[in-house]
């Protein structure tokens, strides 16, 4: 990867101890935004599934076998193992949400600071990237889930600095380090290759460029090759690890290859072609509020044209061609979920820090002032929108980062329904039914019954039960009668905000809860 150009001196007025102070306001802010009352959204289903259970038997059985079909790579449950141990959290049972979401706040309050380490490389435009990812609305919301694109995010950050650390200086350890990067993200999750494509098309691109004005690219190639190839080296070495569970399970190495032909991505996700740029850049007014991160794009768009004209300006380049190439591939996957855009919009941030420090050295000084009030327009429109969407509104249908959210009552339904067993006798030795597909997050928030049975159809014997909950998607369709008409009350709930969950409580179940209401 090209060296990253030095951004222009910043005007006199921007003096060192301004850089700093932004430099300052975007780590703390962004540990903020990032880390503030983790346990306030309801777990996502997401959270929950792909992640939580993965977590919980890694901790039960002390071992860890990777599924190819299902759950994405290893990093981040491993990364998770030792903050549960220390938090005195050993299993299914004990885990909290707070404990889930730590990783990823910590590998996105890592991140921030990552791009302060391209500072001497981009000097003012480091802080400046670093601004505008702290308040990221996108990436704030996204690194407070339990999800594997936080880690994804840190692991780019990391092979972007190495990468820069080995172009000044092509010694050795930065090579490891790029490769260990390269195999964390790996290791992490499959779209690690996307990324990687992105990269190689961008690096090809800047190669036939540069093979037009004369340079000698067979000589560069000769040059890197030793380290490309500890990279390489390195990278594979770190997967190994992790998908092998320290050598415990050597298949794991084989299903890591196997994953690629043989994953199974889950119904419900397919979006067209223009979901993520109706995400990030096209203005949306719900709930009386404005939501839109287009203004990012305008320091972006400067830095990237910008970094045609400067001489040391291919790093640039580099970084906004794989976001370009990165954004088209995800664009034509059907599948699609919102934070798949999470590394490709760090790279943005990254174009758009640059791009901010060149529009900062414009001619005359009154235009240097515009500039600087539009780009503190630009962080605060972000920061309000991020307290919005994680703090205010993390699970709301105003905000448009909450995709698919469990609704906030969820967390009030097992209380509740360890009342109406309480109530009766005759349902305290029975177990829980579950009734549909769909039904995650309801096994995070149903743990403390020790038995709960999971259909994805009404089981035999499913009217004798005290309680069965349903989620109705497939189960009562217009020529399938309801089994639990006669026998039960039926108690609408909500699972997730386009998502109902139906609670059956037997009549007589039914009547000792409200006899025992009626007697307090």
């Amino acid at each position: 990867m090209p060296t990253l150009p030095n951004a222009a001196d910043p005007p006199r007025q921007l003096a060192a101890w301004l850089f700093a102070l932004l430099a300052v306001a975007a780590v703390v802010g962004g540990t903020w935004l990032r880390t503030a009352h983790l346990d306030r959204a309801p777990l996502h289903a997401d959270e929950a599934a792909t992640g939580a259970r993965v977590l919980a038997d890694r901790l039960e059985d002390g071992r860890y076998r990777f599924d190819p079909r299902h759950h994405h790579g290893p990093l981040l449950t491993a990364a998770t193992v030792p903050v549960a141990v220390l938090r005195g959290e050993t299993g299914w049972n004990d885990l909290t949400k707070t404990t889930l979401r730590m990783v990823p706040a910590a590998a996105g309050v890592l991140t921030l600071l990552l791009i302060l380490l391209t500072t001497p490389a981009l000097r003012s435009g480091a802080a400046l990237g670093a601004l505008f990812a702290a308040t990221s609305p996108l990436l704030v919301v996204y690194h407070r889930l339990y999800l594997h694109e936080p880690l994804q995010g840190l692991g780019l950050l990391l092979l972007i600095v190495a990468a820069l650390r080995y172009a000044a200086r092509p010694v050795w350890p930065w090579a490891v380090a790029a490769g260990a990067a390269a195999g964390m993200m790996l290791s992490n999750k499959e779209t690690a290759v996307i990324t990687g494509a992105a990269w190689a098309a961008a690096g090809a691109t800047l190669a036939l460029l540069s093979a037009r004005g004369g340079l000698d690219l067979r000589a560069g190639a000769r040059r890197h090759a030793p380290g490309l190839g500890l990279a390489a080296a390195t990278t594979a070495t770190v997967a190994a690890i992790f998908y092998t569970d320290l050598g415990r399970h050597p298949a794991g190495a084989v299903d890591f290859l196997r994953t690629y032909f043989v994953y199974e991505t889950s119904p419900g996700h397919h979006k067209p072609a223009g979901y993520y740029a109706h995400l990030l850049l096209w203005p949306k007014f719900r709930g009386g509020f404005w939501w839109f991160e287009t203004l990012v794009l305008i320091p972006a768009v400067v830095g990237f044209v910008a970094s045609f004209r400067d001489p040391r300006g291919r790093a640039i380049r580099f970084l906004g061609l794989a976001a370009l190439a990165e954004a088209l591939v995800y664009t034509l996957i059907a599948y699609k979920t919102p934070w798949l855009m999470l590394v490709v919009w760090l790279q943005v941030c990254l174009v758009a820090g640059y791009g901010a420090a060149r529009l900062l050295t414009v001619r005359p000084v009154w235009g240097r002032s515009v500039a600087a009030a539009a780009l503190v327009a630009i962080v605060a429109w972000q920061a309000q929108q991020a307290v919005r969407a994680a703090h205010r509104f993390p699970a709301d249908d105003r905000n448009p980062y909450a995709y698919v959210p469990t609704a906030t009552g969820i967390e009030k339904l097992a209380p509740w329904i360890d009342q109406l067993v309480a109530a009766s006798p005759a349902a305290r030795a029975e177990p829980l039914a579950v009734v549909g597909d769909g039904h995650w997050p309801l096994p995070w928030y149903l743990r403390r019954f020790e038995r709960v049975g999971y259909w994805s159809d009404h089981p035999e014997g499913v009217a004798e039960l005290p309680v069965v909950l349903v989620v109705p998607h497939a189960t009562n369709t217009p020529d399938k009668p309801d089994p639990l008409a006669a026998t039960h009350t039926a108690l609408p709930r909500s699972l997730r905000t386009d998502t109902p969950v139906i609670v059956y409580v037997r009549h007589d179940v039914w009547a000792d809860y409200q006899n025992a209401d009626a007697s307090q």
